[in-house]
């Protein structure tokens, strides 16, 4: 499954018809959810909902998961979110479900249902500018020196293997092109991880599951 799924009105996301009736896509993965081994949900807004079901969330976009929820669906499911996800983290995972079993690679996945070996660590533990976070050495504009935490980065709050995998065959990634991390792997991604490029404050970062917290951080 690619995509958030609109169930705010019949006619969202129609895709084919029959007898003269516009078929909704929450209604074709309701129906091939039920008769298949598993479903993968491939990017942020199939694995929670992403930008389409932000707030106000017009259409009534939901995530997968939801919806199986709601249609009380019991197939397994598998989340690789992203946004975009890294086509490794689908390969890797249909892969390990080919060798080992899909009951196997069901014990590995986190409590969101995404596969632990893609999604086992924080950015921010693998991040080549942990040093300048640990050594208070924070960058002030978009383009300094520096850890990005100031800029908004939310890599400590979101587990991807981005820092070492990157995208574009090795080319790069957020941080690395100096930008700082969204957390779009993460199902806070984007309300609650908005304004982008603010500091996390001290208030919010509880609810995130964090490495630590920045004691180290000059004050906002």
């Amino acid at each position: 499954m690619e995509g958030a799924l609109p169930l705010g009105h019949p006619m969202f996301g129609t895709v084919g018809e029959e007898a003269g009736r516009e078929i909704p896509i929450a209604e074709i993965a309701a129906t091939l959810a039920r008769g298949a081994a598993a479903v993968v949900c491939m990017g942020t807004c199939a694995a929670f909902g992403g930008i389409p079901a932000a707030a106000p969330n017009p259409t009534g976009c939901v995530s997968m998961s939801e919806l199986a929820a709601r249609e009380k669906i019991a197939t397994p499911i598998v989340n690789i979110p992203g946004c975009p996800p890294h086509p490794d983290w689908l390969i890797g995972s249909l892969t390990a479900v080919a060798v080992y079993g899909l009951a196997t690679v069901a014990t590995l996945l986190d409590d969101l249902k995404r596969p632990k070996i893609f999604f086992g660590k924080l950015v921010h533990e693998t991040c080549p500018r942990r040093a300048d976070f640990d050594a208070a050495r924070f960058a002030k504009k978009l383009g300094d020196p520096g850890c990005l935490y100031l800029l908004g980065c939310r890599g400590p709050a979101s587990y991807a293997d981005c820092p070492t995998r990157m995208f574009n065959s090795g080319t790069n990634w957020c941080i690395g092109a100096g930008g700082p991390c969204h957390g779009c792997v993460e199902p806070e991604f984007p309300d609650r991880f908005s304004p982008l490029y603010e500091r996390i404050d001290d208030r919010r970062m509880d609810r995130f599951r964090l490495l630590q917290k920045p004691a180290t951080a000059p004050k906002a």
